[in-house]
């Protein structure tokens, strides 16, 4: 059973948001049908049997309570007998066709239950007979002499049939126009589906577009969540065209040198003077496309560890920037005011932070570079002339260099790296130098 349901509910899934609505509206429509009707009738039923059922007790209180000759009278379709069981006689109102009630009557009698009228001074119910169903009521009046009073139930199922239909009715047009405010409802969220969709084909052809779509609700906000997506496709793919652009341009220098070199001296011919210069020019050009490699390797490790668990190991910067400081090759001043601080990341990424930054430092301080720790906070400062305003927002991009930079990766890995565990890098014009600040 279980796996019929599945098996429908996968099929429900697969049909278009107009088709599923539809199926809905009929299922809908068959429940309202074959519960809401039933239930209806048989409220209906419970509500008319207790009105006739009093109706019949008010006449009879009538009769009983005046002269009960002279009342012994058919009213609002009720007939009256009067039952002696002294003699075993009924008495009726004489009216002129009363041999159907006459035969209620003494159906009634027949099926008496004198202990229960005795026990609840009245008794009641329905009964039905060839022509049809009737309500009736005994009550005991005298000693001897029990009231009994019968009504059809002809009026009250005339009611019933007409306050169903008018139900039915009524209830089918609350559904025809509940339907088609959902089916508007339902075209109103097609349409702009229909529009994210056209995009998102468009996105993928790279064709470019708009994608209007207003409204704050959660369709609004996917539209305005996909063309933030796309914009920054597009600038990831600007970005990584760049990169290789500038790959090929920083290898190809480096890799035409050693096979010069190396044809030269193989052919017995040194470049530069000597064989031992000649070979440190090979050795230098491999270094520096061993850098570039292991840079471009670990950008490409940070964006695997994007998508792990960061957040599990500590790091006490203080002792980090102490050691990486002491290691450092500068003929540069380094002045540290250092507070016993911890960064959430592993220690082996912290440094290639810190160094990176003090390499930079390195290359543009005149003359004194300032270290500041605090909780949370980390600025890096040199006394070295500003940045260009132009380059300033880019400086973190890969491939963005200063006016002595090298490989232009050094920012952005230290950009990708704080971002992976939650940090934030900013470059600051100073009124004397520039400071590179972490923080939270």
């Amino acid at each position: 059973m279980k796996t019929f349901i599945q098996k429908q509910l996968n099929k429900f899934k697969q049909l278009s948001l107009m088709q599923q609505l539809f199926c809905i509206l009929i299922v809908s429509g068959v429940i309202v049908f074959v519960v809401m009707v039933p239930l209806v009738n048989h409220n209906l039923n419970q509500m008319i049997d207790t009105q006739m059922y009093e109706d019949l007790e008010n006449e009879q209180d009538n009769i009983i309570e005046s002269d009960y000759a002279v009342n012994l009278r058919q009213s609002k379709r009720i007939f009256h007998f009067s039952y002696d069981v002294a003699s075993n006689s009924i008495t009726s109102s004489n009216m002129a066709d009363t041999r159907i009630m006459s035969e209620a009557a003494s159906q009634v009698v027949s099926q008496l239950d004198e202990e229960a009228l005795e026990k609840n001074d009245y008794v009641k119910g329905k009964m039905k007979l060839p022509d049809g169903t009737y309500y009736y009521r005994v009550r005991k009046s005298s000693s001897t002499v029990y009231l009994i009073s019968i009504t059809s139930s002809e009026y009250s199922e005339d009611f019933i049939r007409l306050v169903n239909s008018n139900i039915v009715y009524i209830q089918y047009l609350f559904f025809g126009v509940l339907a088609l405010i959902i089916i508007l409802w339902v075209l109103t969220l097609i349409s702009p589906l229909n529009r994210i969709k056209q995009y998102i084909e468009d996105m993928k052809e790279r064709k470019g577009g708009t994608l209007n779509v207003a409204g704050n609700d959660e369709i609004g906000l996917i539209a305005s969540s996909l063309q933030v997506a796309y914009t920054e496709l597009l600038d990831q793919e600007k970005q990584k065209e760049e990169m290789i652009h500038n790959i090929s341009h920083d290898l190809k220098t480096p890799i035409a040198i050693i096979k010069t070199y190396g044809q030269a001296i193989k052919d017995d011919v040194y470049p530069y003077g000597d064989k031992d210069s000649s070979i440190d020019v090979i050795l230098e050009n491999a270094d520096r496309l061993e850098s570039k490699v292991k840079s471009l390797l670990y950008l490409n490790r940070l964006d695997y560890l994007g998508t792990q668990d960061t957040s599990s190991s500590s790091t006490n910067m203080k002792e980090l920037i102490e050691k990486v400081v002491s290691q450092i090759d500068t003929n540069k001043s380094i002045f540290t005011t250092l507070d016993e601080v911890s960064f959430i990341g592993e220690e082996e990424h912290w440094r290639v932070v810190i160094e990176n930054l003090l390499e930079n430092e390195k290359r543009y301080a005149k003359t004194n570079i300032q270290i500041t720790l605090k909780e949370d906070y980390l600025e890096i400062y040199n006394d070295g002339e500003p940045i260009d305003i132009d380059k300033i927002d880019d400086l973190f991009n890969p491939y963005v260099k200063g006016v002595k930079g090298q490989f232009g990766l050094g920012l952005s890995i230290v950009s990708k790296t704080v971002k992976l565990y939650g940090y934030k890098v900013e470059a600051k014009n100073l009124s004397e130098g520039v400071s590179f600040v972490i923080s939270k």
